[in-house]
């Protein structure tokens, strides 16, 4: 893992800004003759799975219940993954079947933006609608 340390310049200044990736020595990077790295931080990683780069990160579990003005009626809530822009904030989070639970309540719709309508609805409606175009 190499840790770069870019320096970006903004309205007249600099700033200094830190990112990471993973490189391969010598096919990436090399050192540079004449210069000593014995004062450069260095922090052994564990090469992540090839399992969670091929899916990427995993999302926070639970989902949260987004009441919309006053709260009765067709479309009075909607219901996101706890991760999402939309969902509110300090709302308690839902587990599994309680997500379900409100899901199935009339007014309740799935958040399309963050992906709950696409991971719930198979549970809900089962997988065999998945693909129709009806």
């Amino acid at each position: 893992m190499l840790r770069i340390l870019p320096i970006h310049q903004l309205e007249g200044g600099v700033e200094p800004a830190e990112y990471r990736v993973w490189v391969r020595a010598p096919e990436h990077v090399r050192p540079v003759g004449g210069v000593s790295y014995d004062a450069v931080p260095t922090e052994p990683l564990e090469q992540p799975s090839p399992v969670r780069e091929a899916l990427g990160p995993r999302r926070p579990s639970g989902w949260v219940l987004q009441k919309l003005s006053g709260g009765h009626g067709p479309g009075q809530a909607v219901l996101h993954a706890r991760d999402c822009d939309e969902a509110p904030e300090g709302a308690p989070v839902l587990e599994l079947e309680r997500a379900l639970d409100a899901a199935e309540k009339a007014g309740v719709r799935l958040c399309a933006l963050c992906g709950a309508a696409a991971e719930l609805d198979p549970v809900l409606r089962g997988f065999d609608h998945i693909g129709d175009d009806s």
